[in-house]
């Protein structure tokens, strides 16, 4: 397959283990959301069992109907929960052993995660996050995680300078730059995690917008 490695050795080699400060975004609101469909499943599904008992074709309908919700959920979960583990620092052949599978498959279908998904590539039919990909979605998620506030704390990821953040500031400070003038300024990164960059620090009143995709630091 294109893009998979030769040797699925080289996977569990390929993980360098760290300590996620929060969940993935993506993940957690996957989680709520999951939560709040069961129990609205499970609710209409007590309400349509108990009022339609005597009406095989209706109760088994609703049955059918919540299983293969509940299945669907189980497996958005899944995939998310595998991603989240990937990002954590778990390898393929971990988590294939655990759930008793291949690192093949566990290594084809994390790209329909919602987490994994802008890293993921097309082989056929199959999306699949490469252990490259997989190494750039760290990045951008020890970015995001420095934006919330962890840089400042002892032991932060990266020294003076080295942050997407701190970087993003320093083309500021001469003075306003457009989104494509930063994006340009910063091609280590994906565009997308500069532009997520900038509306966070704009949400914490770090940069200011004076334009339509133009960029400042506040006035002091």
């Amino acid at each position: 397959m294109p893009g998979y490695p030769d040797n699925l050795d080289s996977l569990s080699q390929m993980s360098r283990p760290i300590k996620l400060r929060r969940a993935p975004q993506f993940t957690v609101d996957i989680v709520d959301d999951a939560r709040a469909s069961l129990v609205e499943l499970l609710r209409d599904l007590e309400a349509i069992t108990r009022d339609n008992a005597d009406d095989i074709e209706v109760w088994a309908s609703a049955v059918t109907t919540a299983g293969w919700e509940i299945a669907r959920l189980g497996q958005w979960l899944g995939l998310e929960g595998e991603a989240a583990l990937l990002l954590g620092g778990a390898s393929y052949p971990e988590i294939a052993e655990h759930q008793g599978t291949s690192a093949s498959n566990v290594y084809n279908r994390v790209g329909r995660s919602l987490t994994l998904a802008p890293y993921a590539r097309a082989a056929g039919s199959v999306a699949h996050v490469s252990a490259e990909a997989l190494e750039e979605a760290r990045r951008d998620y020890a970015a995001e995680t420095v934006i919330e506030g962890d840089a400042a704390a002892p032991g932060g990821v990266g020294e003076a300078g080295e942050t997407l953040v701190e970087k993003v500031l320093a083309i500021l400070r001469p003075g306003p730059s457009t989104t494509a003038e930063i994006v340009a300024a910063l091609p280590e990164y994906r565009r997308s995690s500069v532009l997520s960059t900038l509306s966070v620090l704009a949400r914490r009143d770090a940069v200011t917008r004076v334009g339509h995709g133009v960029y400042a630091l506040p006035d002091h």
